[in-house]
C-alpha cells in the first residue's frame, strides 16, 4: 500500500557501511586458488508506506540478504554493519540508495532484512516518544518475496526496491498495558518500467565529504561510511556555501563537505543534480520534507527536519510552486491556500545559511489527502478533518481505488467506491488519495484512493468465530457498546491477518494463529482489537485480528 497523509519526508540519513559482498565457496583440497565469482550490477533501494500516526519510526538496518533462487541456502550478504538510524517515516517518494553493489550473477527471488531490535525509536504523531521499556520487537528479521525475480548479468544493471509498510496495521500494534510490539512488515515493490522508473524515483540527498575529484565526477565519502561515484554534466547546479553564491564543479575539492542530490540513469551509474559544499560544515537542513504545517498568517511553510523538528521556511511574493517539476501552480503567497499538512515537497532556498531560509521555489513532488470520508457520489468525495474541515477532490482521470494490501485488486468506477463509502457509528470509512494539479479548475483532483483498515478500539468477541464470521464489541466515541459482524475471508492469498499476543511473566510473544486454529482461538469473550475495511455491499472485512491473552 502507499498510504500517505504526511506525505512524508525525508531527513535521516542511514549509515548502513561499506559494502560486505560474502559469497561461500568450496572446493577440494590442494592449493589452487578458486575460480573468480561473475558479477553484475545491482542497487537496493529502500522506501516507505508510512503511518500519519507517527512522526519518528527509527531503526538501523544491520543487514540485508539476497537469497539464490535455486538454493535458499545461499544467501549473498549485500549490507552489514549499520551504525546509524533510519528514520522510516520519512522514506515516501524518495529512495534510499543504500548502494550499488556487485553481486554474484544468478537469480534471486527473496531477500531478508535484519534490524537491531535495541535500536527502535518511536515518537508519536504530536510528539510523545515511546519510552524504550514499552517498545517489544517481535523478531528482528523479516524474509520478503520478490514478486519479480532480481536477475544479475555480468553486463546489465538492475536494482530491488522494498518498502517498510508502517499503514500495515500489525507493523505496531498497542498492548492492553500500553506497550506496543512492532512486527516487521517489509515488502517488495517492483517497478514495471524496470531501470528506466529509476530515472523518476527522486532519491534522499546524501550529505559527506568529496574524497576524490576527476575530470567529469567525484567520489563522495557518505556520512554513511560508503563512497559513491557521482557524474556530472552541464544540468548539475551548485552553491558554495562558503560564499553564499552560485558555485561550480571546480569548487569542488577533495576534503570539503558536500550534500548531493542524485538521480539514476538506466545503466545505474549516479549522476548529480544539485551539489551544496563548502570547507566548513554545512548547515544541518535537507531541502526534501514533509509539511507539517502551513501558517498563512506569516507566510511560512513548516518542514520537516533531520532533527525530527520542524524548519520555517519564508513565502516571499516571487516565489514559485510547481507540481512533480514542470506543471506550474501559482507564485506568491496565495499559493498557499493549496497546500497542506501531509505534502512532500522540495524547497530551493535563496540562501541555505538564512534565518529564516527564504524560498526561491517550492516543487511538490507528492499531494496527498486523506482521513474519514464524509461523503461520496459518482463525480467526487469528500474527506473532513477536525481542524481544517472539509476537502472535496473530483476524480481525476484515470481514477483508480483498491484496498489496502490488495492494490492489483482495482476498480475504476466511481459509483462503486462511493457505495463502500458508507460507515455505521464509530466505524467510519477512511481512505488516503494521491492527488494531481488540475489547471483548468485550479484545484487538486483525486488520482487514486485506498480504502485503509479502520482500527477499531480494543473490546472483545461477543459471538466466536463460526462459518467465515465473528461480532465484535467495542465502546463507541458516545460511551455506548457497538457490536458489528466482521468476516473473515478464508481464501488463500486474501486471508486478514490473525495473531495471538501472549503475556508469560512479563515476556511477549506474538504467534500468527492458522485458519485452522480460528475456531478454538477466536471465541468469546476473548480480549480483542480488530482492523476493517468497508466493502460495496455494506459490510465490513477483518483486515486484522489480534486476541491477547494473559494481560
Amino acid at each position: 500500500m502507499r498510504r500517505s497523509l504526511k506525505t512524508f519526508s525525508l531527513l535521516a540519513l542511514p549509515a548502513l557501511t561499506t559494502l560486505a559482498l560474502t559469497v561461500a565457496c568450496g572446493g577440494s583440497g590442494g592449493s589452487s586458488s578458486p575460480a573468480p565469482v561473475a558479477t553484475g550490477s545491482a542497487s537496493i533501494i529502500l522506501t516507505d508506506a508510512p503511518s500519519d500516526q507517527w512522526s519518528a519510526v527509527e531503526v538501523v538496518v544491520t543487514k540485508i540478504t539476497l537469497l539464490n533462487k535455486t538454493d535458499h541456502s545461499k544467501e549473498v550478504v549485500a549490507f552489514e554493519g549499520a551504525t546509524a538510524k533510519i528514520n522510516l517515516v520519512d522514506l515516501d517518494s524518495v529512495g534510499e540508495l543504500l548502494a550499488t553493489a556487485q553481486l554474484p550473477v544468478g537469480t534471486y527471488d527473496a531477500l531478508r532484512v535484519t534490524i537491531d531490535p535495541a535500536s527502535v525509536n518511536l515518537v508519536k504523531a504530536d510528539g510523545t516518544a515511546v519510552p524504550a521499556s514499552q517498545v517489544h520487537v517481535n523478531g528482528a528479521s523479516v524474509l520478503v518475496k520478490l514478486d519479480t525475480d532480481l536477475v544479475v548479468t555480468p553486463t546489465g544493471s538492475n536494482a530491488v526496491q522494498i518498502d517498510f509498510d508502517l499503514g500495515h496495521p500489525l507493523f505496531l500494534v498497542q498492548l492492553p498495558n500500553g506497550g506496543w510490539v512492532m512486527n516487521l512488515q517489509v515488502r517488495h515493490r517492483p517497478n514495471a518500467n524496470g531501470m528506466m522508473g529509476m530515472r523518476q524515483l527522486v532519491f534522499r540527498h546524501r550529505r559527506g565529504t568529496v574524497a576524490s575529484v576527476s575530470a567529469s565526477s567525484f567520489v563522495l565519502h557518505t556520512d554513511s561510511g560508503n563512497d559513491l561515484t557521482v557524474h556530472v554534466d552541464a544540468g548539475a547546479w551548485f552553491f558554495d556555501a562558503d560564499t553564499k553564491t552560485v558555485g561550480s564543479f571546480a569548487g569542488l575539492a577533495a576534503g570539503k563537505n558536500a550534500l548531493v542530490s542524485l538521480r539514476m540513469q538506466t545503466d545505474g551509474t549516479l549522476w548529480a543534480v544539485r551539489v551544496w559544499y563548502g570547507a566548513n560544515a554545512l548547515p544541518g537542513w535537507t531541502p526534501e520534507g514533509h509539511v507539517v504545517g502551513v501558517d498563512r498568517a506569516n507566510n511560512k511553510l513548516l518542514i520537516s527536519t533531520n532533527a525530527s523538528v520542524p524548519r520555517a521556511i519564508a513565502i516571499d511574493a516571487d516565489t514559485t510552486f510547481t507540481f512533480r517539476t514542470d506543471t506550474a501552480i501559482g507564485t506568491g503567497q496565495a499559493t498557499l491556500a493549496d497546500i497542506w499538512m501531509g505534502f512532500k515537497v522540495q524547497v530551493d532556498v535563496k540562501d541555505p545559511l538564512q534565518v529564516p531560509m527564504h524560498a526561491k521555489s517550492v516543487n511538490i513532488q507528492r499531494a496527498v489527502d486523506g482521513g474519514a470520508i464524509k461523503a461520496a457520489d459518482a463525480t467526487q468525495f469528500t474527506y473532513t478533518h477536525p481542524v481544517a474541515g472539509d476537502r472535496v477532490h473530483a476524480y481525476a482521470n484515470p481514477f483508480t481505488w483498491w484496498y489496502l494490501g490488495f492494490p492489483g485488486v482495482t476498480s475504476t468506477s466511481s459509483g462503486a467506491f462511493a457505495a463502500a463509502c458508507a460507515g455505521s457509528g464509530d466505524v467510519r470509512v477512511q481512505g488516503v488519495s494521491d492527488l494531481v494539479w488540475n489547471g483548468g479548475t485550479s484545484a487538486w483532483d483525486a488520482s487514486s484512493a485506498i480504502f485503509l483498515p479502520v482500527a477499531l478500539p480494543k473490546g472483545t468477541i461477543s459471538t466466536s468465530y463460526n462459518g467465515g464470521q465473528l461480532s465484535f464489541t467495542f465502546t463507541n466515541s458516545a460511551s455506548a457498546s457497538q457490536t458489528i459482524p466482521v468476516s473473515l475471508n478464508t481464501t488463500v492469498g486474501m486471508q486478514p491477518a490473525v495473531l495471538e499476543v501472549a503475556n508469560q511473566s512479563g515476556v511477549i510473544t506474538v504467534t500468527a494463529i492458522p485458519e485452522s486454529a480460528w475456531a478454538t482461538k477466536l471465541v468469546a469473550p476473548a480480549v480483542t482489537r480488530v482492523a476493517v475495511v468497508p466493502k460495496p455491499d455494506g459490510t465490513y472485512a477483518a483486515y486484522s485480528v489480534v486476541i491477547f491473552t494473559g494481560f
